[in-house]
């Protein structure tokens, strides 16, 4: 059985005093993604300047709690920065100019190989009066799930039914890919928000099983939708959750 790790990346936003200005998340604020000890995962975000004023910033983390010493976070603009690097840009290189109304982005990159719960917090600060500053925070919650591979063969794609269905609170989900493929297994709820990412990964070719706990993920009874793209293949499947 292959053991894969999947994160819960959570962003929280914290709102300052400071109006001119702002620091805010890109895309979902829960961000699942699979643990790897070669992959890295980010987190976008932007800020803005509100005011009526050009200002210079630079982004420091000010909180790098990391459940132990394989896990790192790096603060990415432009390119990224070695893990240790804590204010972006550096002391000594030019600042980031903001004209009124600009924006910029930015991300975390984040290597988690192992489980465990990760709090990064960043601040993005007006160089002239650090004073004046916006924050947000990364939280990353790491929990175990299973994929197993069945066998290395496989003629065609296909997405079987859960089973069993209806469940409480797991239930196998079994799929075939033909080609070595980045393949993604995706949950969503009745309304069409995604709910899990189980799998973002390249996989193998082959037949899988894969172990889907809705208690991790924290999941009302209801009906789900799960989705397996692979490649130019797409199939859906509904499955009911009851408690």
């Amino acid at each position: 059985m292959k053991i894969i790790f999947t994160i819960l990346f959570t962003i929280f936003v914290f709102s300052t005093s400071y109006s001119q200005l702002t620091f805010h998340k890109i895309g979902q604020d829960t961000l699942q993604v699979q643990a790897s000890t070669v992959n890295q995962y980010n987190s976008y975000a932007y800020f803005k300047n509100n005011g009526s004023t050009t200002i210079n910033v630079r982004m420091e983390r000010i909180i790098d709690q990391l459940p132990n010493a394989q896990w790192s976070s790096s603060i990415c603009y432009g390119f990224c920065y070695a893990s240790f690097v804590n204010v972006v840009p550096p002391q000594g290189d030019p600042a980031i100019t903001l004209a009124p109304g600009q924006q910029d982005t930015m991300d975390v990159t984040m290597v988690c190989p192992t489980s465990g719960f990760a709090h990064i917090r960043m601040r993005v600060y007006n160089e002239a009066n650090p004073s004046q500053n916006a924050e947000l925070s990364f939280y990353v919650a790491a929990t175990q799930t299973s994929i197993t591979n069945i066998s290395s063969l496989a003629d065609n794609y296909s997405l079987s039914q859960n089973y069993p269905n209806p469940f409480n609170p797991e239930t196998k989900i079994n799929f075939s890919i033909k080609e070595n493929q980045f393949t993604t297994l995706k949950v969503y709820d009745a309304l069409g928000n995604e709910v899990a990412n189980l799998i973002n990964n390249n996989l193998a070719r082959g037949q899988y099983s894969f172990e889907f706990n809705a208690a991790r993920f924290n999941l009302s009874s209801g009906v789900f939708y799960y989705k397996l793209t692979s490649g130019d293949f797409t199939e859906v499947k509904k499955m009911m959750l009851i408690k």
